[in-house]
């Protein structure tokens, strides 16, 4: 079975989660969308929350695949819930054309960069005061147990 790990990450939180993936799966195309990937039998799709699903890059690599075993994974930055979790796993689900199959899903938080703390900070200071809480505790993420956690889903399915 041929696999490969196609991600979009600008913190650097979903290629950790990558990574991850990576040293279970072995040999495999890994790094950013490309038709090379298309290749693969068994394609796990990383991502960054992006207005409440994925990004546009990895939305047009997705409307590509055809027939192919599809495991999505992704970080979120402040919105910690699996509510949340669920409504940008189902949002990124809905551009997977019908005959691909989706065998897993799974999302974390991921770190809040810095910088993007500032810009809520000073673009919106009654948002910042809401999140704030979330914000600090993202410093801690993706981390071991959600490291773990992604390597559990991944055993359910079987790989």
């Amino acid at each position: 079975m041929k696999y490969a790990i196609v991600y979009s990450s600008i913190t650097g939180n979903t290629k950790k989660l990558a990574e991850a993936i990576k040293n279970k799966v072995g040999e495999c195309y890994f790094g950013k969308p490309s038709d090379e990937a298309l290749e693969a039998d068994v394609i796990f799709i990383g991502f960054w929350a992006a207005k409440n699903s994925c990004p546009a890059d990895i939305q047009e690599f997705i409307e590509k695949l055809s027939n192919k075993k599809i495991f999505l994974f992704g970080t979120v930055g402040y919105f910690n819930t699996k509510e949340y979790f669920e409504e940008v796993l189902n949002n990124a689900k809905s551009y997977v054309p019908s005959s691909n199959t989706i065998i897993g899903t799974y999302m974390c938080q991921g770190k809040v960069s810095d910088s993007w703390q500032n810009k809520i900070k000073e673009g919106s200071p009654e948002k910042y005061e809401l999140i704030k809480n979330n914000l600090k505790e993202s410093m801690n993420h993706p981390n071991e147990d959600d490291i773990k956690s992604l390597i559990m889903e991944i055993d359910k399915v079987g790989l």
